[in-house]
């Protein structure tokens, strides 16, 4: 089928209608957060082959807790490292740390509930829970150069961090989100890239939760369609009245999701509450259906002289809004006049590099 310069200019038009309706829906929350606990609650901390500890830490028990931990690893791509001049951090695992006063847990689940609606989960955050992971201790010059937090379970969807109270100096945490950035001393956040200053001195001592989402179900309370959604419809249906060549169009979310973390219910931000309006919106509409996938720009390099380089675009992965694979083929082409965005990713570096080849997804 070909297209008339006149055709494509309406299509083009039909394109930014739906790219600026999906545009306009924004997530409540913030990719971080921060708070103090006014009334906090004392935890018992208690470590294997160490007894009770005090609180505030002292520096003999600071030293007797550094004695009794390991030093901390970091993950690049399949291998698990230890390098101090990247992560210079104690830790203890969660099965070596106990919590003796019940009112701990509790007050652990009103932080989490805070964090949530902070965060922009507000349908369903009472499905939100903590996971004890590790209790750190950065000493003086301890630091964590800039990373990003893997996802350990399913549903894992940020970190949790407790600041106990221990003197110290230094140990800033600066996180990154796109164009933003934070920079806290103590808490709560969502996936991003972020860095931990080096400790001046003293000891910062910390306690790690995953953050899991339990529920699948995050839908509002109420099905009516509100004028964004009829108008989101209304620009789908004028899209599909096109007949366009491709009969898909492709929106690149804002975070980077590996494949466990692919399904309505793990998506962050302002990502969760786009999907989730599409799901509304086509879902109505009937005849249009949303999925989701991992991009992979593929840019191969000619070795000669002109240095030329060509790239494609494949969709690998491809799933439902409940993580479901569907039967599709790996590695689906994308068409260029599919896209609803400027493709981003040619100024990063390559994820995979072999001769020529470069792969980044």
């Amino acid at each position: 089928m070909s297209l008339s310069s006149d055709s494509s200019d309406d299509f083009s038009d039909l394109k930014d209608a739906v790219s600026e309706q999906i545009s306009r829906v924004h997530s409540t929350g913030s990719f971080a957060t921060f708070g103090t606990v006014k009334d906090f609650v004392l935890p018992g901390i208690s470590v294997d082959g160490v007894g009770d500890l005090r609180l505030p830490l002292s520096e003999d028990d600071a030293h007797i807790l550094a004695k009794a931990s390991c030093q901390a690893p970091f993950g690049k791509g399949t291998e698990t490292l230890i390098d101090e001049s990247v992560r210079k951090t104690w830790e203890i695992d969660a099965r070596s740390v106990h919590f003796l006063n019940e009112a701990w847990q509790r007050s652990i689940d009103g932080i989490v509930e805070r964090a949530a609606a902070e965060l922009g989960i507000t349908e369903s955050r009472r499905c939100v829970r903590a996971d004890f992971y590790k209790m750190l201790l950065y000493e003086k010059g301890a630091m964590f150069k800039p990373h990003r937090d893997s996802e350990k379970l399913s549903g894992m969807f940020g970190t949790l961090v407790i600041c106990l109270p221990s003197l110290h100096t230094g140990g800033a945490v600066c996180l990154h989100h796109g164009n933003k950035e934070e920079r806290f001393e103590t808490k709560f956040l969502a996936h991003s890239m972020k860095k931990v200053e080096p400790v001046q001195e003293g000891y910062r001592w910390v306690l790690t939760y995953n953050l899991i989402h339990d529920s699948r179900d995050q839908a509002p309370s109420a099905s009516i369609l509100d004028a964004r959604t009829r108008d989101f419809m209304q620009s789908l249906t004028q899209w599909q009245d096109s007949q366009p060549r491709h009969g898909y169009l492709v929106w690149t979310l804002d975070h980077k999701y590996t494949k466990a973390g692919l399904e309505l219910a793990h998506l962050k931000g302002d990502d969760y509450h786009r999907v989730r309006h599409a799901v509304l919106s086509y879902t109505a509409h009937g005849e249009i259906f949303v999925m989701l996938a991992n991009m992979e720009l593929c840019v191969t390099s000619q070795n000669d002289e002109e240095g030329e380089e060509s790239s494609e675009l494949y969709l690998r992965h491809i799933v439902d809004t409940d993580g479901f694979q569907l039967s599709l083929p790996d590695g689906v082409p994308i068409a260029e006049d599919a896209l609803l965005q400027t493709v981003f990713g040619t100024e990063r570096d390559p994820d995979q590099q072999g001769g020529g080849e470069y792969l980044g997804n």
